[in-house]
């Protein structure tokens, strides 16, 4: 969102009278204490491979000048090693600073058991350049040793930005946490924490408004399966909200101004631009299509073919439209705003929607960090349905998963007269109903004539989300990387990289809104599902379903769950019997684990067979029709999953018939 909204956050400033004072003012120094000791640990923290004994943060907004302000960010760890883990774990430290940001100071040490203190050698701070491009630092903390403290902090400065996020948490408990917002007395900002409740307090000292916090015990946070592990660790939200030498400004940064910025940004077009679309609309037959779905469809499969996209491209001048129209590529602005000028002219209508990211962090309602604005959609009110415009591998009605399933910022218009106004709501993205997004297989199995493999002839089919990854792959992979693709199929599902024959079906990115499946047909001759036990066949028939998640956690959970999208997983397996022979263990294949609410099943793992003649066919139904189950609900939730890898490690016994 930082891209998009900066102009707005300028034109804000400037109304607001944010901008500093003639007085320049000086940051708050961080110390540390002259002569450390090493910290005696209560012997409940005995295994963990580290423990934080502090962790401090500070922002600090800066007027140094009249014209300018500055964010100081400080962070100040000290934090006890127990064992090796935690030696090689926080033997390096990486601070979040870009190139981009100046650094004010950096101070670290080792405090050995036998008082020893070992302090940076600044000469070992080094560059390291990120896949984004940013050249961050790194250094190495010397002497660490068991029972050893280690302590560091640092400041930085950068652009003031009056929206801003803490995480507080991490895999190590933590002792003590402090947090401190400092700025010029004139402007205020409100605090709030996630996923923990602490008081905060607001005083005023020597001309400076603080907002502080002091909080213990925090625990230890432990990564689990299926859950948001980001998202659901202790955080700390702030934004400027209020400019006492302007108070007639009111409240400042709220979702109503940031939704009109929006607009603004994306909608205003001149009568040049307008008739620039008009003839694209013209000469493309858009106006001509039956109704608003196909219009809709069409026009995105014509972009997403015809015109490319560049997060990187910022500049106004290259996201203008008439520069996205003659050069066919454009940034973010650019491309919202071609999207938004063509739906105007063909009357559909439509929302703006900014979505933050489920597994990072989510838009509250109640509190209006602009930063978390971060991902843009397209809301569609006659179909209820999304687009998302910046990703050519997603289509309508497909959006990342991890944007839905969570609340986002709707972009309402509001007609006033000739003009239009824009009115935020904060609500739910839903995301498509569970029986459209599917991982079916369809698998016929034969035994060769002296019964030593097996022909497995599979379809793999994929529709919704789960389609998204592979027909991404199917268009945009070379020839080599698609042969590695098949091949680790096939050795998933068959433990045999001998391939008869392979097709891929359905690949086109635009079979995607009416839901074709994409499927991967593979054909292998495998041996490795096969073993001779005396006078008996062993035939591994769970595998042919593919590695399954296995949960046996001994922990207590301690997050709901999260199942990234609702979905089906249904298999058919087909299985001839060789002559002579017969199954003793058949019931091996009845497995059946469900959890009804409202007398529907609203997650399950059910298989069962069927014995004609000498044709065997399993079929299994796996699924979970919601995004997220309580942890009242966790022990049921693994019983299920545990089911699918119970199944996947089915063996079927076949014996030769007597007589």
């Amino acid at each position: 969102m930082k891209k998009l909204v900066l102009g707005g956050l300028l034109l804000l400033f400037t109304s607001t009278n944010i901008l500093g004072q003639n007085v320049a003012q000086k940051i708050e120094p961080e110390t540390w204490a002259t002569n450390p000791k090493i910290t005696l640990l209560d012997n409940k923290y005995a295994k963990d491979p580290a423990v934080v004994i502090l962790d401090k943060r500070r922002v600090e907004f800066i007027d140094e000048g009249k014209d300018e302000i500055n964010e100081y960010v400080t962070l100040h760890k000290i934090i006890h090693i127990n064992d090796d883990r935690g030696i090689e774990s926080l033997n390096k430290i990486y601070l979040g600073i870009s190139e981009k940001s100046d650094i004010v100071e950096i101070k670290a040490r080792t405090i050995l058991a036998n008082g020893k203190v070992v302090e940076l050698d600044k000469n070992y701070i080094k560059d390291v350049q990120e896949e984004d491009g940013n050249t961050y630092k790194i250094f190495a903390m010397e002497g660490l040793e068991k029972g050893c403290d280690m302590e560091y902090y640092y400041t930085f400065k950068r652009s003031a930005s009056f929206f801003g996020r803490e995480v507080v948490q991490s895999v190590y408990p933590q002792i003590q946490t402090k947090f401190e917002l400092i700025g010029p007395q004139r402007l205020k900002f409100d605090v709030k924490t996630y996923n923990f409740n602490t008081p905060i307090i607001d005083t005023v000292l020597n001309d400076k408004r603080i907002k502080q916090f002091t909080y213990n015990g925090t625990p230890g946070a432990d990564e689990e399966k299926y859950a948001n592990y980001h998202a659901n660790l202790q955080r700390i939200e702030y934004k400027l909200s209020y400019n006492k030498s302007n108070p007639d400004a009111g409240r400042l940064y709220t979702w109503d101004q940031l939704a009109n910025r929006i607009y603004s940004i994306y909608i205003v077009t001149t009568e040049r631009e307008k008739a620039q679309v008009s003839d694209l609309v013209t000469a493309n037959g858009w106006d001509k299509l039956p109704n608003e779905v196909s219009k809709i469809v069409t026009v995105e499969n014509y972009l997403k073919t015809k015109f490319a996209y560049n997060e990187n491209l910022s500049s106004e001048d290259a996201n203008s439209l008439d520069q996205v129209l003659n050069n066919k590529v454009g940034g973010t602005i650019g491309t919202l705003h071609l999207y938004a000028a063509i739906f105007e002219k063909l009357d559909i209508k439509f929302q703006f929607v900014f979505t933050g990211d489920r597994d990072k962090y989510l838009i509250d309602k109640d509190f209006e960090n602009w930063n978390n604005c971060e991902n843009p959609l397209f809301y569609f009110p006659n179909e209820n349905k999304f687009l998302t415009p910046t990703r050519p591998d997603f289509r309508y009605p497909w959006i990342i998963p991890s944007w839905g399933g969570t609340t986002g910022l709707f972009c309402k218009p509001i007609p006033i007269g000739s003009k239009t106004t824009q009115i935020a709501e904060i609500r739910n993205i839903d995301l498509e109903p569970y029986n459209s997004s599917r991982q079916d297989i369809d698998s016929k199995i034969e035994f060769s004539q002296n019964l030593d493999s097996l022909v497995i002839d599979a379809r793999h089919i994929f529709k919704g989300y789960p389609a998204v990854s592979f027909r991404y792959a199917a268009n945009f992979a070379n020839e080599e990387q698609k042969t590695n693709i098949i091949k680790e199929f096939a050795k998933s599902y068959s433990s045999s990289e001998n391939i008869v024959f392979s097709e891929i079906l359905n690949p086109e990115f635009d079979k995607s809104s009416s839901n074709e499946p994409i499927i991967m047909h593979i054909k292998t001759k495998s041996g490795e599902l096969i073993e001779q036990a005396g006078n008996k066949l062993l035939f591994k028939i769970g595998m042919v379903i593919g590695p399954q998640v296995e949960m046996y956690q001994e922990k207590k959970r301690q997050e709901p769950i999260d199942m990234d999208f609702p979905h089906v997983e249904e298999r058919k397996i087909e299985l001839v019997i060789p002559k002579g022979y017969k199954i003793s263990n058949l019931n091996d294949l009845k497995i059946d684990q469900t959890y009804t609410e409202n007398g529907h099943i609203t997650m399950g793992f059910v298989s069962d067979y069927q014995l004609k003649g000498n044709i065997l066919t399993v079929h299994i139904m796996e699924q979970y029709c919601n995004v997220f189950y309580p942890k009242s609900q966790f022990e049921q939730f693994k019983k299920i999953i545990n089911a699918s890898s119970d199944f996947n490690k089915v063996v079927l016994v076949l014996e030769k018939k007597q007589g």
